[in-house]
């Protein structure tokens, strides 16, 4: 073993070590925990510091492997940004984040966040070119996965946000609305919720209640992505709802 792993394997120890004791402000999973103090390395020292840990014991080797797939899911995320799901480049990221999420949920059947993205996995892939028959198999699989997180946890908000947009996309549409409305039993402030229910009204036209469910995602997220999306779409349809309609005969 050389020296710099040495060195790392030994950093990682006292990492590790120092994790059930340390609380800094409010209450936090030991997830949350491992991501802070594994964010405190950079570029290939967190890749090679997680693949440390990847191969010790749980629970850390699965929050470890859950990490890894995160960062190859977040690359295949931008290189199907030039190029579609369909990029061959896209694809192979892809397929290591499943090969990481998949060891992460094999090594805690409990971890409810790569059950979630193993289903986003084959959400996306669904997206690539394929016949009839792959298409439904790619979406029975993300249904899957998304189904197996609820079965850990009913009250996962992504799980079944996720899962309602995928019977949306089938046109589902009772089934994807009870989805959302069941999140808000557990959460009525769920931004996520909020927010999906509000495509489902502007996907039907019906842009008034879709400006109402976008305000209060808005609200519920002021500062986050959801918040910032939630904005752009009610500048959107306030634009196209006030538009000056043509003239007769233009």
């Amino acid at each position: 073993m050389s020296r710099l792993v040495v060195l790392s394997f030994i950093t990682v120890m006292m990492m590790l070590g120092c994790m059930s004791g340390c609380k800094d402000g409010a209450p936090q999973t030991e997830l949350d925990i491992f991501i802070a103090r594994t964010s405190e390395f950079q570029g290939q020292a967190l890749q090679d510091t997680l693949r440390l840990i990847a191969a010790g014991e749980p629970p850390y080797s699965a929050y470890a492997n859950f990490l890894l797939g995160n960062r190859f899911y977040d690359s295949a995320s931008d290189s199907a940004k030039i190029g579609g799901w369909t990029n061959p480049e896209a694809q192979a990221l892809l397929d290591s984040a499943e090969i990481y999420f998949s060891l992460a949920v094999a090594q805690d059947s409990t971890f409810i966040e790569p059950m979630v993205n193993l289903g986003s996995v084959w959400d996306d892939r669904a997206e690539t070119i394929g016949n009839r028959q792959q298409y439904d198999q790619r979406i029975a699989e993300a249904d899957k996965f998304y189904s197996m997180a609820l079965a850990v946890d009913p009250t996962d908000e992504k799980a079944r946000c996720n899962l309602g947009s995928l019977y949306l996309r089938q046109r589902r549409t009772a089934e994807a609305l009870a989805e959302f409305e069941k999140v808000l039993e557990f959460n009525p402030k769920s931004s996520l919720a909020h927010y999906n229910i509000a495509i489902m009204f502007a996907e039907a036209k019906i842009y008034r209640e879709a400006l109402e469910e976008w305000e209060l995602a808005s609200k519920y997220d002021p500062e986050g992505d959801i918040g910032d999306r939630s904005r752009e779409n009610i500048k959107i349809v306030n634009d196209l709802m006030n538009a000056p309609t043509p003239p007769i005969g233009q």
